[in-house]
């Protein structure tokens, strides 16, 4: 019997992707952030985009330094070990992007309450703080609101659910239908996923189903939740995918470097973007030497001591 394929190329997943989306990018500080996709969206020229994020630093910095992103709902952006996001901070410094700050738990809870298909989520977190009396670019009400617990012991904060129209993950693994596997530490891609209109994956490799079927554990996002898989080995990259390869400190550092003036930003973009034909031309520029130093241990998930010191 015929089955249907979810399998599409990177082009035609970036080209359903419009002017003024909202979207949020799986992935936490230098681990599994889908760049390959941000990359080949900002070459595409998309504009006036919205950035629902948790922690894909990576994801906003580049958005934000191509001048593409017009507003973000986030909880921290930072580049861990390097410092701060300049060209995302630089935006929201001068107005050209406007943010809605939140607690990590309070951004969560807000894609939660998308996912379950629920009104608000009450939490602890984010009471009595700047992050509610200081509000952005959303009218207070909209974001948060104290109610009196139903069950006694005074107020909780709620927060509003947030949808938004695409959710762009990477993983490890998947196979034709959409059943995503990811290992090691996942971050919050499930609560990405389910928040979502559509959900655009990004995998190192397609696998048959029975591979998925032999380890059932693995499958964070079920394929009836996928709407397009695409095949992107080093899709991360300059961030690493547990399993696969380490992040690419050298090349992290070189954009970090570079960030330090909008000049040496837009250089840079225009090296490791514009000029790249596509994402295979991006990793032959990289090369196949740097890429396969990356390459992990199979039996570790990560670089043995004996080849990082080689």
């Amino acid at each position: 019997m015929a089955t249907h394929s979810k399998i599409v190329s990177l082009e035609e997943a970036i080209s359903t992707v419009p002017d003024g989306a909202s979207l949020t990018g799986g992935g936490f500080a230098h681990s599994h952030q889908p760049l390959a996709f941000f990359r080949g969206l900002i070459k595409a020229g998309r504009k006036d985009l919205t950035l629902m994020g948790v922690a894909e630093c990576w994801v906003a910095e580049f958005l934000a330094a191509a001048g593409v992103l017009k507003r973000a709902y986030f909880s921290n952006f930072m580049f861990e070990g390097y410092g701060r996001c300049r060209r995302f901070s630089e935006g929201v410094e001068n107005g050209t992007i406007e943010v809605e700050d939140h607690s990590h738990f309070g951004m969560v809870m807000r894609l939660m309450a998308s996912g379950l298909g629920l009104p608000f989520m009450p939490l602890k977190a984010m009471a009595g703080t700047d992050i509610l009396n200081q509000p952005g670019f959303e009218e207070p009400g909209e974001k948060a609101r104290f109610l009196p617990s139903p069950f006694g012991n005074g107020n909780v904060t709620v927060v509003s659910p947030l949808q938004p129209d695409f959710a762009i993950i990477h993983a490890a693994r998947a196979d034709k239908h959409g059943n995503v596997q990811l290992f090691g530490t996942t971050s919050v891609v499930e609560e990405q996923a389910r928040a979502a209109r559509t959900v655009i994956v990004t995998v190192e490799e397609i696998v048959d189903t029975d591979v998925i079927r032999e380890q059932p554990s693995l499958t964070i996002i079920p394929g009836l939740m996928v709407d397009m898989i695409v095949h992107v080995p080093y899709g991360a990259h300059p961030t690493g995918v547990y399993g696969y390869y380490e992040h690419d400190s050298e090349h992290l550092a070189e954009y970090y470097h570079a960030s330090r003036s909008p000049e040496d930003t837009a250089k840079w973009l225009d090296r490791w973007v514009f000029r790249m034909s596509d994402h295979w031309s991006y990793l032959d520029t990289v090369g196949a030497r740097k890429l396969l130093s990356l390459r992990v241990d199979p039996h570790l998930g990560y670089l043995s001591k004996e080849k990082t010191d080689a």
